[in-house]
């Protein structure tokens, strides 16, 4: 119980009433003691007053007076020339005591004679030989009025008085003893009213602590404690407020990392890491939680640069590759007041950026080398012609059509170009019917017969049964087209390509499934992107330059579907696409995606 807070209180609290109460204890029994001495004194003063009165006056009833004066006391006249002759009783007595001294010394005789001799009176304590006990007594000159011819002695045991400053002392200490059990009870609860707000104070402290800013105090009554519950509440309410902006703002951040294409790493001085957000680890491909060093988890090169930025505190990046993906990295220091105590960077993939820019100049490269051909072809025509290398008859004849085919490759290109412009762009807003897309490939298959038989390549068309989807029958018939067309270029000669179709959970299918060389497994995931061309030696040679298979993701996902492409394991690919179908199981329609509905009409290519 010492330890604790209460039995402190209540230890203390006793302890302060034992020693009060000893103090008060001796104080008032010696008060009480020279009280009780005194009230004695000032009596025998009054009795030897009275009896000195009665011995001078002429009154016949001395000895009755003097008796009942006397009572409980013991009385002596003594001639004064007597009391100091050499035979004296007092000059072989024992020492004598002047009353209310505190230490015992012999009383002068001769001081005493010169007292008495001078008419005063003389109080002292001692030891009389007469008497043989210790007695406070009192000596008055007679007469009171005129020189003193006489002493009067009065005296009373101090054994009396002592008894009763005794008998004082033993109520005082049982009226403790009866007080001691309420006083424990006071003390108890003055020491329980004063620890237990202090308790939950400090429960509440712990509370706060540990992250609860919940809790309120109970304003108690005293006005120090109830002024510092409130203080505590205050502070509670303080410190919950400034914790949620806190955590508000941690949320936000870590919303905006979290939503940020690009990685954020934080570390320490030490180069630990300390947060990092999920796209750098995506990027990295491990995972960087905990306190890992940078240089153990991240490539030699990034880690360079975060080392650099922590040894110099100044910004640094550079562009690194790790490995198929290209960053660039932002290293910047981290400063609090001018102190540094960490650096944050920020890695950027820019792998799809340096493709895009690679497709654009392959782009570039192979419209001027598509354009170049025919245009230097056509001018090389016309300058024989000019100058007369050529006869307008062999060139009509032999030459024209040769011109012709170049400009139909080069309104293919434009056509392809503006097309694919168009859609990507969001100006385009087609009309919208169901179509059967196993009638709509008979017609594209009986249109590119005489494709087919140039290529000597067969077609297998398994679409037997009504597939109906909505959508625009002109932009599914290029989409079954580009398709088809796209298979006949990579397909030998005597392969066969099938056409197949499903119709699965409200979605419709189509594949075509070519016998060809295949693609590469690195090249799958971009074979419909934008400019990209697998091999581009046969892609010149069917006279395109990549944006077919653009054009048919493009119309497809205008349509709400999905477009997709996987290699065969007999050989060959399989290219296909899903729809909505048109009905639903219960008759009704069943709209396609919102992209074909709601783009404004800016026209058609």
């Amino acid at each position: 119980m010492k330890r604790t807070l209460f039995g402190k209180f209540f230890l203390s609290s006793l302890l302060i009433l034992a020693v009060t109460y000893a103090v008060l204890f001796a104080s008032m029994s010696q008060l009480f003691s020279q009280f009780y001495l005194s009230l004695k004194e000032r009596e025998l003063k009054r009795r030897g007053e009275l009896i000195a009165s009665v011995l001078t006056s002429p009154t016949q009833e001395i000895p009755e007076t003097v008796k009942r004066l006397s009572e409980g006391i013991h009385v002596l006249l003594v001639p004064l020339n007597r009391l100091f002759a050499p035979d004296s009783p007092l000059r072989h007595g024992p020492q004598m005591m002047r009353p209310g001294a505190m230490f015992r010394r012999v009383f002068p005789l001769q001081e005493l004679e010169n007292r008495l001799r001078q008419g005063k009176a003389v109080t002292f304590q001692g030891v009389l030989p007469v008497l043989r006990q210790e007695m406070l007594v009192v000596a008055l000159p007679l007469p009171p009025d005129a020189p003193p011819q006489a002493v009067l002695f009065l005296s009373t045991p101090l054994a009396d008085i002592q008894m009763t400053v005794k008998a004082f002392r033993y109520l005082l200490l049982w009226s403790g003893l009866v007080a001691f059990p309420l006083a424990v009870i006071l003390a108890f609860l003055f020491s329980r009213s004063l620890s237990v707000p202090l308790k939950k104070m400090r429960t509440m402290a712990r509370a706060i602590a540990s992250g609860d800013y919940t809790k309120r105090l109970e304003i108690p009554p005293e006005e120090e404690l109830g002024q510092l519950a409130r203080d505590f509440n205050t502070l509670s309410q303080e410190l919950e407020r400034t914790i949620r902006t806190l955590e508000r703002e941690k949320r936000e951040i870590e919303n905006i990392l979290l939503a940020l294409k690009e990685g954020v790493v934080a570390l320490d001085l030490e180069g630990r890491i300390l947060s990092a957000n999920p796209k750098a680890q995506e990027v990295f491909e491990t995972p960087l939680e905990g306190k890992a060093r940078i240089d153990e988890v991240l490539p030699q090169d990034v880690a360079m640069l975060f080392q650099e930025t922590l040894k110099s505190g100044v910004a640094t990046q550079g562009e690194c590759v790790f490995r198929s993906k290209r960053l660039i990295v932002r290293v910047a220091p981290l400063e609090d007041e001018g102190v540094l105590y960490g650096a944050v960077g920020v890695i950027q993939d820019i792998t799809e950026l340096r493709r895009a820019e690679e497709l654009r100049r392959q782009f570039i490269a192979d419209v001027s080398h598509e354009l170049k051909t025919p245009l230097t072809a056509i001018q090389g025509f016309l300058e024989a012609v000019l100058d007369g290398v050529i006869s307008f008859e062999e060139f009509r004849e032999k030459y024209l059509p040769l011109l012709y085919e170049e400009t139909l490759r080069m309104s293919r290109l434009i056509r392809d170009l503006l097309d694919l412009s168009l859609m990507e762009s969001g100006k385009v807003r087609w009309e919208m019917e169901p179509v059967d897309l196993a009638a709509l490939t008979r017609e594209v298959v009986l249109k590119l017969t005489p494709l087919f038989q140039e290529k000597r390549v067969n077609v297998e068309n398994h679409l037997a049964l009504p597939l109906v989807v909505f959508g625009n029958r002109d932009r599914l018939a290029q989409v079954l087209t580009n398709l088809l067309h796209n298979a006949i270029l990579f397909s030998p000669e005597g392969s066969t390509i099938t056409i197949e179709g499903e119709e699965r959970e409200g979605m419709v299918t189509v594949s075509v499934l070519d016998e060809g060389p295949g693609i590469p497994e690195n090249d799958l995931p971009f074979i419909f992107e934008r400019f990209y061309r697998v091999e581009k030696s046969r892609s010149r040679k069917g006279g395109g330059v990549g944006l077919g298979l653009a054009i048919v993701r493009e119309i497809v996902e205008r349509h709400g579907g999905t477009v997709g492409v996987e290699n065969r394991p007999q050989g060959g690919s399989r290219f296909f696409f899903t729809l909505k179908r048109a009905f639903r199981e219960d008759g009704s329609a069943q709209q396609p995606g919102k992209d074909s509905e709601q783009r404004p009409l800016q026209g058609e290519q």
